[in-house]
């Protein structure tokens, strides 16, 4: 049965459908993202492999707050300290940044790392909502890795870590200050004994490669201003 009710059916001519178009490229399609920065991409992680060092990023959402606010910084640092040495990964070194906080860990496998990471990651989230007296997430993406695999990517993603607040200000600061909110304090690797303010203590590198081999690439500088991780 045909229903006539346009002028088009009277005239015996076959009304048009068309179908809506939905997706495609188009100007402001898909997803906002949280940020200007690129997602971590989602695909499987390299090999992790108990002689390497893993480089950790942990990017928090912004609307977080400025990390490096001291409520929140020493709510990181307990976080850190209690979840440093846990499944089998044992992070070494730090640095808590505006929106970000970087890790120089080790782990025995992936297995290792994830566990870990997913670990610190839920107690770090808590710890900030405890503050900040609010529910919901924290984190901006997944957690990103780089693995540290010769004497040079350690020693570079050492200076990146642990100079990193001078990456991002390029402040006049003394030439011996070393980043209080980071374990610089406790690096024993500086080229010229830095004015030491405050230390922190996580866990003691393993493998040789984070104990001693990245020296062999020279020590560190506390006056680098370190470019891109490489």
């Amino acid at each position: 049965m045909t229903t006539r009710n346009s002028k088009d059916s009277r005239d015996g001519r076959q009304l048009g459908f068309h179908w809506r178009r939905h997706g495609g490229a188009r100007k402001g399609a898909g997803r906002p993202r949280s940020s200007g920065r690129r997602n971590v991409v989602h695909r499987t992680r390299d090999r992790v492999r108990p002689y390497h060092g893993q480089h950790v990023t942990l990017r928090i959402q912004r609307s977080i707050g400025w990390l490096r606010n001291r409520r929140l910084a020493a709510a990181i640092l307990r976080s850190l300290r209690a979840g440093a040495e846990r499944f089998g990964t044992r992070i070494v070194h730090f640095s808590v940044q505006f929106d970000h906080v970087h890790l120089i860990a080790e782990a025995d496998d992936n297995r290792a790392l994830t566990r870990s990471i997913k670990g610190l990651s839920v107690r770090v989230a808590r710890a900030l909502n405890r503050v900040l007296a609010r529910k919901g997430s924290v984190f901006a993406d997944r957690y990103h890795t780089r693995a540290l695999t010769s004497p040079r990517a350690a020693r570079h993603a050492l200076a990146y870590v642990l100079c990193n607040y001078r990456h991002h200000t390029r402040d006049r600061l003394h030439p011996r200050w070393v980043d209080p909110l980071s374990s610089a304090g406790s690096f024993d690797g500086w080229a010229t004994p830095p004015r030491i303010a405050t230390t922190h203590s996580l866990a003691e590198p393993r493998c040789w490669l984070l104990q001693r081999g990245w020296k062999k690439a020279g020590l560190i500088d506390s006056r680098t201003i370190p470019g891109p991780p490489t």
